[in-house]
């Protein structure tokens, strides 16, 4: 797969040699800057308050996240030009990464008429739509409907978005309970005063604005599901953490300061054993930059890396154009960080819509045309476009971690950005492979929300016959070596009779099946070559055609 992964803390080069569109949408004077541990926005400042005898008036705005010392600071553009300041920031000693501060918009197709059934959850050929052209929520839906993991943690998704209505009585927003909210003290010692509701990063309070895009979003993750009113979500009583932007052209920097606090919050839940902070498993981001080049966006691109280290996958929309994001650029999904999941959009006949597509940048399609969901003052619409496909994976995730075995969540928490990436690889292996996204994207599939849950829930075995495990006397499963493998693993058992050693993926299909070794006594050992496995998490068995022996748990990193 095409995701590279690189650290917030060292410097973003993307060496493609295609060409992207050059940069409109510089908000004038203002600079993004990760400034190197140890240094206070306010020594830069300083040291580069003229340059050749010219005043910048560079100044300190706000910090975007004091946790990873990142800030928004402004100059006087009129003095100085704007790339000259950059490139002079850039490579100042103090700082880590500077970039200009980006307008972007949300990614909104002009609605289509309402439709009163919401075929992306389960397309029955209404209104001239394909049968089963859906993520299969129903079947999933009998497995789990989400909000808690099996050791108890409160799932919650960050949905970034223009602003919420609070109040829609279809939709479970998360409330931060260590803050007592309106009383302008800091109660939990997060860094944020009276972050009660979320957080409205443009005017740092938690009186988030009520707007459409947001609410709408938010209801397609997790609308309230069998409450006899509206719609259903993915999940139907997930939490979802409302961190509004605000306007529509938002900026860059409110984006960078939203994902900081999501970070902030799940690294709190992680430190402290979930006394303090959020389970947040995923975000949404239903927004971006079309034709935007990644050299451009360091630091919006690394902060999916830093919300990956803590254990949070992310979902990115793509352009609501027919462009080849591989070619032409994108921001977010042309962003590589292995944690970001990127997202096209689908129609009710599998056929991908008005929408950006790349076979090494758009991970997978999801349904994303004429969706209905959740609208401000208890209203439902139907709208279309890549802002509607999005939220159906950011969902998957908080669904799939509900039905999680105790043993994954444990793994999960004391190694949050590895197990993640289980988490990503079994939902794109999970999904439906369609004609239309054949080649134009990673995957060439369409999500499916049930074969996702399923996937998990066989992480840890529960669809292996206990009483024929415990009959297979006959071999014994040692080893699989190296585990992580790459090219080839070898295993090693000690065997009775004749088998065969039985290599199935996550989803419980037979992936390799080779001829055990019969040459020696004691210690046994076959080979198995990879180089046509996918990346994924996999389990050998040993196979007499009678019964199977114990299990290993193997990982493929190619």
């Amino acid at each position: 797969m095409r995701k590279i992964l690189f650290s917030i803390f060292s410097v973003y080069v993307l060496s493609v040699a295609t060409a992207f569109a050059q940069p409109t949408n510089v908000q004038p004077g203002d600079l993004i800057v990760l400034l190197k541990a140890g240094v206070e926005p306010g020594q830069l400042c300083d040291d580069l308050s003229s340059i050749n005898g010219v005043s910048t008036n560079l100044k300190v705005v706000e910090p975007l996240s004091k946790s990873m010392n990142i800030y928004l600071l402004h100059f006087n553009e009129q003095a100085i030009d704007q790339s000259k300041m950059l490139s002079i920031v850039r490579q100042h000693a103090f700082v880590s990464i500077a970039q200009f501060n980006h307008t972007f918009t949300e990614r909104l197709t002009p609605n289509d008429p309402q439709f009163g059934v919401m075929w992306d959850m389960n397309n029955t050929g209404q209104s001239g739509g394909t049968p089963d052209a859906d993520i299969d929520a129903v079947e999933a839906w009998d497995i789990t409907t989400g909000g808690l993991t099996t050791q108890g943690d409160t799932i919650v998704v960050a949905v970034v978005d223009g602003g919420f209505d609070l109040n829609q009585q279809d939709l479970n927003f998360w409330k931060n309970r260590d803050e007592i909210p309106n009383n302008s003290i800091d109660d939990d010692n997060n860094g944020y005063v009276d972050d009660y509701d979320g957080w409205y990063t443009q005017n740092n309070t938690d009186n988030v604005p009520s707007q459409s895009h947001g609410t709408h979003v938010s209801g397609t993750v997790g609308a309230k599901g069998n409450n006899g009113i509206g719609v259903t979500g993915v999940n139907w009583n997930v939490k979802v953490m409302p961190l509004a932007y605000g306007n529509t052209g938002g900026l860059e920097s409110n984006v960078v300061e939203a994902y900081g606090y999501a970070r902030d919050q799940r690294r709190e839940y992680n430190q402290t054993n979930g006394t303090k902070g959020a389970f947040v498993v995923s975000t949404n981001s239903s927004f971006g930059v079309d034709l935007a080049d990644p050299a451009d966006y360091p630091l919006w691109c690394a902060m999916y890396d830093s919300l990956g280290a803590v254990g949070i996958l992310s979902a990115g929309a793509t352009a609501n154009a027919n462009y080849n994001v591989d070619a032409q650029g994108d921001i977010p999904t042309a962003c590589t960080s292995d944690w970001l999941i990127t997202v096209t959009n689908t129609n009710r006949n599998d056929v991908k819509a008005t929408a950006g597509y790349g076979a090494t940048t758009i991970d997978l399609g999801a349904p994303g045309s004429s969706i209905t969901s959740t609208y401000p003052s208890n209203a439902y619409q139907s709208i279309s476009g890549t802002s509607m496909a999005t939220p159906h994976v950011a969902g998957t995730v908080a669904l799939m971690l509900s039905v999680a075995c105790p043993d994954f969540i444990t793994n999960y928490k004391a190694n949050p950005s590895a197990m993640a990436l289980v988490l990503k690889d079994s939902l794109l292996n999970a999904a439906d492979p369609i004609a239309a996204l054949s080649g134009i994207t990673v995957t060439g599939a369409r999500l499916n929300l049930f074969n996702a849950v399923k996937a998990i829930q066989n992480y840890c075995l529960t669809g292996i016959d206990e009483a024929a495990i415990a009959e297979a006397s006959f071999a014994v499963l040692n080893a699989a070596y190296p585990n992580p493998a790459n090219d080839k693993l070898t295993i090693a058992y000690n065997s009775l009779t004749e088998v065969e050693v039985v290599m199935t993926n996550i989803l419980g299909q037979e992936v390799k099946r080779i001829k055990g070794d019969t040459s020696t006594k004691g210690v046994q050992h076959s080979v198995i070559d990879l180089t046509s496995v996918a990346k994924g998490v996999y389990f050998i068995t040993i196979d007499n055609g009678k019964a199977v022996s114990n299990v290993l748990k193997v990982v493929v990193s190619h």
